[in-house]
């Protein structure tokens, strides 16, 4: 642990989390929040780079948009959630989709939580560290 760093960013320092996200703004905001509080976090523009990472790396925890090129959001969380190995990883979906029903998908494929663009980035922090 560094002079300057906190107890609590020392223990998120072995977190990793995945931030997928079509919207390179978007992802570096959410990048540098997660990393002030002491995430490790990669950032991946589409679903098929992110299933690159989840095989290939230890992954605490997904951030994920829904419409994104290549696979929706949807169909990435339905393909992880089935998977026995990857099942257990907690995903939080950020989207402009913002309906009832869209809100009710994301949630009955097995997401931990729902954030509506916009969003609160205490919000979504305060919802990151309730799933460790």
């Amino acid at each position: 642990m560094t002079e300057h760093e906190s107890s609590e960013q020392k223990i998120h320092r072995d977190k990793t989390i995945l931030v997928t996200e079509d919207d390179k703004d978007i992802a570096q905001f959410i990048k540098s929040a997660l990393e002030m509080e002491g995430y490790h976090v990669i950032c991946v523009q589409d679903g098929v780079k992110a299933v690159e990472i989840v095989q290939n790396q230890q992954v605490h925890l997904i951030i994920l948009d829904i419409m994104m090129p290549v696979f929706s959001g949807y169909w990435f969380c339905d393909v992880f959630k089935k998977n026995p190995q990857t099942k257990d990883i907690p995903v939080i979906f950020i989207s402009a989709l913002n309906s009832d029903e869209d809100i009710k998908r994301g949630m009955e494929l097995g997401a931990s939580a729902y954030l509506t663009k916009p969003f609160k980035i205490k919000k979504l922090l305060d919802t990151v560290a309730s799933l460790f």
